[in-house]
C-alpha cells in the first residue's frame, strides 16, 4: 500500500486544491497545517473537508476487490453459459487517507462474506442482483416450493424438494384364525391359520382387550362351554412391537346326540332279515314305518326287528335324556324270498292237506256229500307284513254240469317253504294266517 500511494510533489501540486498546501493540509482559518488523519484544527477547532487525492492504484484495487465478488455471486447463481459482465466502468478518482482505505478493504470483505451467505438459502428470500450493466436477476421462492431462477435472459430449473418418505411400520400383522365367528354345536378347537416362528402370540377369552400379560398361545385353544365367548389375540415381534387386535366371538350349543347307526342297509333282500339299531349311550331310538318324523313319542326300539316282505321304509331317530334329538336315518327295503315252491306244488300242498283232514274224499277234489268236486286257482301272490310272500289260492265248488261258485274260504301257502295256512283279516283289514300244515 505504501509503494502505490508514493506520489511526487510534483503530482501532489498538480492535484493541491485551494487552501492545502503541496506538502500537507492548511486550516483554511488560522492557516495551521493540520496533521495527517485529522478531521479538524487542533489550533482553532475549524472542521476539515478533505478533497481526497486520487490514486489510480488504490481505484484498481478497490475495482479489482468489487470484482471478484460480483463474480462469486454470479458463481453461485448463474449458469455456466451465463454472459459475462460488461468491463466497461466509469472511473471515480478520489483522495483517501491510508488508514480509511484499510478500513473500507475490511468492510468489503465483511459484505462479501454477509452477501454469499445471504445468496445460499435462495429459499428463503427474494434477492435482486445488478451487474455492471445495471441488468436486474430476480431470484423468486414461493409457498415453499423450488421454481425456475430467471437471472437476466437466463433460466435455471432447481431440482424439485421432495418429501422423505415415512418410515414403513414394521409391526407383525394381525393374527387369522382357521374358523370364523359363528355358532358351532359341541366343542371347538381354535388355532392359528398364519402362525410365524418369530412371533409370539397372546390372547384372552374372557373379552377382555390382549395384552402381553394374557395368556400365551401355545396350541389349539377349546372351547367346550355354552354360551358365547369372545377370543381376542394379538401378535408381538422381538422387538417388543404389537399388531393390531383380533376378536372372534364364538356361540357354543349343546351337541345333538348322535344319529343310531343301522347295519342293514338299504336294498333287496331274498331272505328273511332282522334289522338292527345301534345307540349312543344313555339314549333310546324310536322309529316310523309309514313315512312320517319320528319323535320322542314314536315307536320305541327294543330290539331287533324282523324285516317285512315286499317293501318297506324305516326312519330312526336317536334321543338324549334331555330329549334332544339327532339327525334322523332313513332305511328302504324289498324283501322278496325266492320262490322255491311252484304254482302246481302248492295247489298239490292245499289238497293233500285237506284229504289228511278228512275234508275231501279223493285228490280230484270230490266232497262227501255231494255230486260235484272242489277246485283250488292261484288268484294272486300277495305279502303279508313279517311273514314273506304267499300264494293266494281261492276254492271253487263245481256242479256236475260245469257250473262253478266261490266257497269263501281262501288259502295260502308260502312261495319259499310251501306251509299252507287259512287266509282271513283281521279287523283292520290285513291279512291274517291260520297254519293248517308246514312241511
Amino acid at each position: 500500500m505504501d509503494d502505490n500511494t508514493n506520489i511526487t510533489s510534483d503530482t501532489k501540486r498538480m492535484h493541491a486544491p485551494e487552501g492545502q498546501s503541496p506538502d500537507g493540509v492548511i486550516c483554511p482559518s488560522c492557516g495551521q497545517p493540520i496533521p495527517d488523519g485529522m478531521l479538524y484544527c487542533e489550533n482553532c477547532g475549524e472542521e476539515i473537508h478533505f478533497v481526497p487525492e486520487f490514486e489510480p492504484e488504490v481505484d484498481d484495487s478497490i475495482n479489482s476487490a468489487m470484482t471478484n465478488v460480483a463474480q462469486e455471486i454470479a458463481e453461485a447463481e448463474l449458469p455456466a453459459e451465463a454472459p459475462p459482465a460488461s468491463r466497461d466502468y466509469i472511473e471515480i478518482r478520489l483522495r483517501i487517507p491510508k488508514r480509511s482505505i484499510r478500513i473500507a478493504a475490511a468492510g468489503l470483505a465483511v459484505a462479501a462474506i454477509v452477501t454469499v451467505a445471504v445468496l445460499a438459502i435462495p429459499h428463503i428470500m427474494s434477492l435482486q442482483l445488478f451487474d455492471r450493466n445495471s441488468h436486474a436477476s430476480e431470484v423468486t421462492v414461493a409457498d415453499g416450493n423450488k421454481t425456475p431462477v430467471s437471472i437476466g435472459e437466463h433460466m435455471i430449473a432447481p431440482e424439485p424438494v421432495t418429501a422423505e418418505p415415512l418410515p414403513e411400520s414394521t409391526a407383525p400383522n394381525a393374527p387369522r384364525f382357521d374358523c370364523p365367528s359363528g355358532r358351532y354345536e359341541g366343542e371347538l378347537a381354535v388355532e392359528l391359520a398364519n402362525p410365524v416362528s418369530t412371533l409370539k402370540y397372546y390372547y384372552t377369552t374372557d373379552g377382555t382387550p390382549a395384552d402381553i400379560n394374557a395368556k400365551r398361545y401355545l396350541g389349539p385353544i377349546i372351547f367346550d362351554r355354552e354360551g358365547e365367548s369372545t377370543l381376542r389375540m394379538i401378535a408381538v415381534n422381538e422387538a417388543g412391537e404389537v399388531s393390531e387386535e383380533t376378536i372372534a366371538v364364538f356361540t357354543i350349543a349343546a351337541a345333538a346326540p348322535q344319529a343310531p347307526v343301522i347295519l342293514e342297509d338299504s336294498g333287496e333282500y331274498t331272505q328273511s332279515t332282522m334289522i338292527v339299531a345301534v345307540m349312543q349311550e344313555n339314549c333310546r331310538i324310536t322309529y316310523t314305518t309309514d313315512g312320517s318324523e319320528p319323535g320322542i313319542d314314536s315307536t320305541e326300539y327294543t330290539a331287533p326287528i324282523k324285516m317285512p316282505v315286499g317293501n318297506s321304509l324305516f326312519r330312526f331317530r336317536a334321543f338324549d335324556a334331555e330329549g334332544k334329538g339327532s339327525e334322523i336315518v332313513e332305511r328302504s327295503y324289498h324283501l322278496v324270498y325266492a320262490r322255491l315252491v311252484s304254482e302246481e306244488q302248492a295247489i298239490a300242498s292245499v289238497v293233500q292237506v285237506l284229504l289228511d283232514k278228512n275234508v275231501l274224499i279223493d285228490d280230484t277234489g270230490r266232497v262227501f256229500g255231494g255230486a260235484g268236486r272242489n277246485v283250488y286257482v292261484v288268484e294272486s301272490v300277495i305279502e303279508i307284513e313279517g311273514a314273506g310272500e304267499y300264494y293266494r289260492i281261492v276254492e271253487r265248488y263245481v256242479e256236475t254240469d260245469g257250473s262253478s261258485t266261490d266257497t269263501g274260504l281262501l288259502y295260502a301257502v308260502n312261495t319259499n317253504n310251501g306251509s299252507v295256512h287259512r287266509l282271513g283279516y283281521d279287523s283292520s283289514g290285513k291279512y291274517t294266517l291260520f297254519t293248517l300244515a308246514a312241511r
